[in-house]
Order: structure tokens, then C-alpha cells, then sequence
């Protein structure tokens, strides 16, 4: 939850970095969310509680940590309108209209960040204890890939979308998302060992292996009571 809150935070800034060679004779400049910093170890934890605890827990953390988000831009809403000292705001240059567009803005990147998230996280879930099942708990390194990959997919499109729409034409978004995807995997990817690593940990510690046989993927079904599947805790 807490990589959720701070990949979110930093989803607020966006970042250029020029790099030391030309394209098309200009800068080779790459454009990217500072999300991206803390974006592997968020998914890093959401798919290791995914393969071992299962689906229904994976889901009660996305939606606990999606909660914590909403909380946390709704202090900084209350923040953004509370009255600034005089005193302090002459000093630091604060203003009550600096701050007010502080957090229209924030607030815009923070929706983006929030809704990329929400598709991401749940996408990964359900591509984990599908593949999982259908392959029998076997080749664990290459279905965590495959739902990393996808949520890379979708949380870079529907960040840059819901972010940019407005601002950056269609060409500009396809590069942008593009860089964020790749970056993203192979991030993730590099993270991999830790990530099977930590999953056989947790198997080995709770004796816990939890497979979602009939498992409803539907992210607002948030009933946690339900018969144990056969293969659970194998």
C-alpha cells in the first residue's frame, strides 16, 4: 500500500532527461512520469501477494491502497484551501492562488497516476491467478512476465491519456507511453529474482500457495468469505 501512495505522489512530476546522443540531428530527450522510479517495487509486492495469497487479498489490498490514495489528495484539497499567514506566504511566495493551482494540477496528475494504478494492479492480479491455474502452479517467473508486462501496458496508456489528453498531440502520447512501457518491463524483469525469490519465501514461511479455481475476477467483489479451493495451501 505504501508503494501505491508513493508511486501516485510522484506521479504528480514529470521528468526530461536529455541524453548524450541525437536523434534526427536533435537531443535524444526522454519524457517520463517520476513514478517510474518507485513504479517496479509497487508491483514488485502486489504480484508476490498475488501468487501466494490469492486473488481475493490481492484485491482487498489494491482497494485499501487506492482508499489511502483518495484520502491523501483529499488532505491535500483541504490543505489548498485552508487560508495561508500573510506572514509566510510573503516570506516563501506561497500565495493562497499559488497553492490553489499547486493542487489543480497535482490533483490532474494525481487522477491520472490513480486511475493507471486501478487498471494495472487489477490487470496483473487476474493475469497471475489465471496463469497460475492453467499451468499448475508451474513456470511461476513467466506468467509474473506476462502480468507485468500487461499492467506496464495499460498503466503507461491510461496514465498518458488521462494526463495528457489535452496537452500533448496523438504522436507525442505513443512516444511517451512507448518509453514508460519498455522502461517498466525492464525494470520489473531486472526485479525478477527478487520478486520469485520473495513469492517462494512467503510459500515456504505461511505454508501458504494459494490457486484461484472458479475465483470471480470481478475488482468490485470485495466478499472475502468464500469455500477454499482444493488446491490451496498445496
Amino acid at each position: 500500500m505504501s508503494f501505491l501512495l508513493i508511486s501516485n505522489a510522484l506521479g504528480a512530476r514529470v521528468c526530461e532527461v536529455t541524453l548524450p546522443w541525437r536523434f534526427a540531428g536533435e537531443p535524444l530527450r526522454l519524457t517520463f512520469s517520476a513514478a517510474l522510479i518507485s513504479f517496479p517495487l509497487a508491483y514488485l509486492f502486489s504480484s508476490a501477494l498475488t501468487e501466494v495469497y490469492g486473488y481475493r487479498i490481492s484485491r482487498l489490498v489494491i482497494w485499501s491502497g487506492l482508499g489511502a490514495n483518495l484520502a491523501m489528495l483529499a488532505f491535500l484539497w483541504l490543505m489548498a484551501m485552508l487560508p495561508t499567514d500573510p506572514a509566510w506566504a510573503a516570506q516563501t511566495g506561497f500565495t493562497d492562488e499559488v497553492q490553489r493551482r499547486w493542487f489543480e494540477s497535482i490533483a490532474h496528475m494525481f487522477l491520472a497516476s490513480v486511475s493507471a494504478c486501478f487498471v494495472g494492479e487489477f490487470a496483473n492480479a487476474a493475469t497471475l491467478v489465471r496463469m497460475k491455474v492453467a499451468m499448475h502452479g508451474r513456470l511461476a517467473s513467466l506468467r509474473l512476465m506476462a502480468g507485468n508486462a500487461l499492467a506496464a501496458l495499460l498503466d503507461s496508456v491510461v496514465f498518458v491519456v488521462v494526463a495528457f489528453a489535452y496537452v500533448l498531440d496523438i504522436d507525442a502520447m505513443a512516444r511517451m507511453a512507448g518509453l514508460e512501457f519498455i522502461f517498466k518491463c525492464a525494470l520489473q524483469w531486472l526485479m525478477l529474482p527478487i520478486t520469485v525469490g520473495l513469492t517462494r519465501w512467503l510459500k515456504r514461511n505461511d505454508n501458504i500457495d494459494h490457486y484461484d479455481v472458479g475465483t470471480s475476477l470481478n475488482p468490485f467483489g470485495l466478499r472475502l468469505s468464500s469455500r477454499p479451493s482444493p488446491h490451496s495451501d498445496r
